[in-house]
């Protein structure tokens, strides 16, 4: 009788070595360098299939923490086709989302109500900080009363260790009331999500159920995130499966600490995946030579197993002659969704769609959309959804109080009465106009008959005509319904509520932009930044602005904070598959100046072009 194949074993038999010797190890703590292309998801699936299969770990047991949404979905995916249903049992997410997760489980212990919690994105703090400083005398006549930077830098210390600044700085009185505002409002900061899951944790541990913690992307982890993962791993305890390579590193800028890896290296099993298939050879060879020049690294060299194209260094590539030479590309090769056109920053992506657009050409251009979703009309559009789930939110509602009508006077009333009867402001503003008999079809009204759990593209229709009647339903657009649509086409219904839509924005991330590949998709090229591009990986590349000044920054240059930008250019490099393209911009250029003068810049090749290609470029 012959016997069924076992698909553990087929799997794990596809394993490279080196792949094979991570998946298996029984190390507590294991540390996977994993360099670009080098099956860096497949193992982490791999690694859950193997504790499930032959370590009899319960799918419960194992929570798998990734950098974006969208990496979660992909690891997701290939889990359910490789161990079924099971997979489901994984938890799996951002930091930020399982943070959100167990706050909604045990947020009372914290003092908040876990069925209400509002997450206030970067424009919401932004805009509620004035506020308060308004109001505790730190902003007065459109000037911060101490420099805004040390404010930022309070904060963002915060964010990134969990350290809330000392009594003695001048910053902690409004650090105090910023922190009081949210708790009156049951809500929290995108950066106070790990805060606070940092003081809920040690009181329910015991209740997580985790054994193996696995996390992808390690070296974009700052001190706090750190501290979470030790603190799960020895409170659980549980194993540590961290997989990361420090040459990826983009976001020390936002706290990311890269050296952790270097100064506790000695506290894992460190192993190492050095083959790439991604990419050709002479792409694989130049990565190494360019990154070779940082010395904050855990040494590493990528090994190609594949041939490929290779690059090329094309100079004098404006964006009118980047966009001419993806036209061409196109129809040569056939690619849909298989070119990319990749920047330092957003102002090179903007002059290349506008020539773009102009040629005919569809593209995706990613952080569009991320874009709308910092706009003053968009958060204040979304108060009024905010106020469906959490009516305890008086930020929501300080947002939308002109565009209910009112006035000064009467918010000042509301406040007052909220105080007395214990109550927020828009519970004291509803009541008073359920009081007066509000007529049927009224935003009031709304808030009487919606809940968190209904449709929430049919509620932002209804919110949309009930602040814009003129507005003729049939013909309405808006850029807010169509970011709406987008997110409900395809999901089931119980993932378009109020309240399912509102949690996934809260974590919201720009690779979210990105659709899954479609040959019969509206677009054929993506536009992105090298940070918007991390992950992610194309036939062809071309890497625009490739001068000093852009990549290296200029800043950078200044501040001789060179190797996380040469880490950017690693990270572009390494996207391609098959065809690279290193774009230099013209090296000399005239414009016109303020003061009526043609003024000549200087731009030469980026340094990064000539440690990649072995010499001068």
């Amino acid at each position: 009788m012959m016997e069924t194949p076992n698909p553990s074993c087929a799997a794990r038999a596809a394993l490279d070595p080196d792949q094979l010797a991570a998946v298996t190890t029984d190390a507590p703590r294991a540390l996977v360098l994993a360099g670009a292309g080098s099956g860096k998801t497949r193992v982490l699936t791999e690694r859950i299939a193997y504790l499930i299969e032959e370590c009899h770990a319960s799918p419960s047991e194992i929570v798998a923490v990734t950098f974006t949404r969208k990496a979660a979905a992909e690891m997701r995916e290939r889990l359910v086709k490789r161990i079924g249903n099971k997979a489901y049992g994984v938890t799996m997410g951002t930091m930020h989302a399982l943070a959100l997760v167990q706050l909604r489980r045990f947020g009372e212990l914290l003092g908040l109500r876990p069925d209400n919690i509002t997450v206030y994105s970067e424009w919401e703090e932004s805009f509620l900080l004035r506020e308060v400083a308004q109001e505790v005398g730190y902003f007065r006549g459109g000037k911060w009363k101490i420099p805004k930077r040390e404010i930022d830098a309070a904060f963002g210390a915060y964010y990134a260790s969990g350290a809330e600044p000392d009594e003695s700085f001048a910053v902690y009185d409004l650090f105090r009331a910023f922190m009081a505002r949210c708790r009156e409002n049951n809500a929290l900061t995108y950066g106070g999500l790990l805060t606070s899951f940092m003081l809920l944790l040690p009181q329910v541990v015991q209740y997580l159920g985790w054994r193996h913690v696995l996390v992808d992307e390690v070296q974009d982890l700052d001190r706090l995130q750190w501290g979470l993962l030790e603190s799960m791993a020895a409170g659980l305890p549980a194993t540590l499966f961290a997989c990361g390579d420090i040459d990826q590193s983009l976001y020390s800028w936002r706290g990311a600490a890269p050296e952790y890896l270097v100064e506790n290296a000695d506290t894992f099993k460190v192993l190492r995946l050095e083959r790439n298939y991604r990419s050709g050879r002479g792409i694989v060879e130049a990565a190494n030579r360019l990154i070779g020049h940082n010395m904050a690294r855990l040494p590493k060299t990528m090994k190609a197993c594949r041939e490929g194209y290779g690059l090329v260094v094309a100079q004098g590539m404006d964006s009118k002659a980047i966009a001419n030479d993806v036209e061409a590309a196109i129809p040569a090769t056939g690619l849909t969704y298989g070119l990319a056109v990749l920047a330092r920053k957003h102002v090179l992506l903007q002059k290349v769609a506008e020539e773009l657009d102009a040629l005919g050409v569809p593209y995706l251009y990613v952080g569009r959309q991320a874009a709308l979703t910092n706009t003053e009309e968009f958060r204040r559009f979304h108060a009024f959804l905010k106020l469906i789930v959490n009516p305890y939110d008086n930020f929501a509602f300080l947002l939308i109080r002109e565009a209910l009508g009112v006035t000064d006077d009467e918010y000042a009333a509301l406040r007052g009465r909220a105080i007395l009867e214990d109550r927020s402001h828009f519970q004291a503003w509803l009541d008073s106009k359920q009081r007066e008999a509000v007529a049927e079809g009224g935003i009031a009204s709304f808030y009487r008959y919606w809940a968190e759990d209904d449709l929430v593209d049919d509620a932002c229709r209804v919110v949309f005509f009930n602040l814009h009647p003129e507005a003729d339903a049939g013909e309405a657009e808006s850029p807010l319904f169509d970011f709406v649509d987008a997110y409900c086409a395809g999901r089931p219904a119980h993932e378009r509520t109020v309240s399912a839509y509102l949690e996934w924005l809260s974590t919201y991330d720009v690779q979210d932009e990105i659709p899954a590949a479609d040959p019969d998709g509206p677009g054929v090229v993506t536009l992105a930044t090298i940070h918007g591009a991390k992950g992610l990986e194309w036939p062809y590349v071309i890497l625009a602005g490739c001068n000093e000044g852009i990549l290296p920054s200029k800043r950078a240059v200044d501040a001789g904070d060179i190797e996380e930008e040469r880490r950017l250019a690693y990270v572009a490099i390494t996207r391609a598959r098959d065809c690279l393209t290193l774009a230099v911009r013209p090296e000399r250029s005239e414009k016109p100046g303020r003061d009526g003068k043609v003024h000549v810049y200087e731009s030469p090749v980026s340094r990064f072009v000539g440690e990649a290609m072995g010499g001068d470029a």
